[in-house]
Parts: C-alpha cells; sequence; structure tokens
C-alpha cells in the first residue's frame, strides 16, 4: 500500500519497533476502534500516560480502585 504522510504533531517523535503477538494487536486495534483513536501508536501512548500516572499516584501512597456502583463491587489493581 500506499504510505501515509506523517502528521506534523507526530514528526519529532522518537520511532520504535515493536514486535507484539496477533492476540496484543488484536486487542490494541479494538481499543483504538473504541476509544476514537486514529492508530493503535496513539492507544499506547495513552496507555503509557496512564501508567505513568498509576506510578506516580502509587509512589506517593495511593492505591488504584476500580469501584462499580451498579454491582456494588471494588477491584484494587495490585500489579503496579
Amino acid at each position: 500500500g500506499k504510505d501515509l504522510p506523517i502528521p506534523p504533531e507526530e514528526a519529532n517523535m522518537a520511532r520504535f519497533t515493536i514486535d507484539f503477538n496477533e492476540e496484543n494487536d488484536q486487542q490494541l486495534e479494538a481499543l483504538a476502534k473504541e476509544m476514537g483513536v486514529r492508530s493503535k501508536a496513539e492507544v499506547i501512548r495513552k496507555a503509557i500516560g496512564l501508567l505513568a500516572f498509576a506510578v506516580e499516584e502509587k509512589r506517593e501512597g495511593s492505591k488504584m480502585v476500580f469501584e462499580n456502583k451498579r454491582e456494588r463491587t471494588r477491584k484494587e489493581v495490585v500489579t503496579l
């Protein structure tokens, strides 16, 4: 296929080659669609931002909890 032009906001970004298995590639594709972003790279950039925030909050003594009010459940993320 024909290469698309690089958008100006991505022109000065570092470039990486990352190998993903088929399952991870499908997850990235599905996330990009669900999030309404135009690329899997954008999903990865957002994931890095979220992870950086979570690590900083953990360093400051916070914990990450997902609360489902409808089901009245709470789940703590402990893998960080």
